[in-house]
């Protein structure tokens, strides 16, 4: 996955994409401070944390820069956020999220920490956390 990040930075060098070339050279960044902490290669699921924090901090940007009404910040935020969603793989849906919630409920699971690790186990990387969490607070509150 690195080495795929690497030859898209040095792609959009060439074409002269700044906004793709910033987004890129900060994941990398994040990779090798990784990688000096934990002195190995990172693994995919190592690497994909760091796609989605750093897009986590574009969408938050983003907020600010709409409050702000700064149409330049927001356009940057916007397709940064675009280029590192791209990295991802397809999120797990709201229906699909509470489904499983519903399953995993049925199974026995009461408590909060054990409903969201039977959701990680099921949809991994493609959970997003934030919804994952609020659906099973509702559900949890119903129950």
């Amino acid at each position: 996955m690195k080495s795929t990040i690497q030859n898209d930075l040095k792609a959009a060098m060439k074409s002269g994409d700044k906004l793709r070339m910033m987004a890129l050279r900060s994941v990398l960044s994040e990779i090798s401070r990784l990688e000096k902490d934990v002195r190995r290669d990172p693994n995919d699921a190592e690497i994909l944390q760091i796609i989605k924090r750093e897009r986590a901090k574009r969408e938050e940007s983003l907020e600010f820069a709409r409050k702000a009404a700064r149409q330049d910040l927001i356009e940057q935020n916007e397709t940064e956020a675009k280029v590192l969603e791209s990295y991802l793989p397809a999120a797990a849906s709201a229906d699909d999220v509470r489904a499983e919630i519903a399953a995993a409920i049925a199974a026995g699971a009461s408590q909060m920490g054990s409903l969201m690790k039977a959701l990680r186990d099921k949809f991994g990387a493609g959970l997003d956390g934030k919804m994952a969490s609020e659906l099973a607070k509702e559900a949890l509150a119903k129950k």
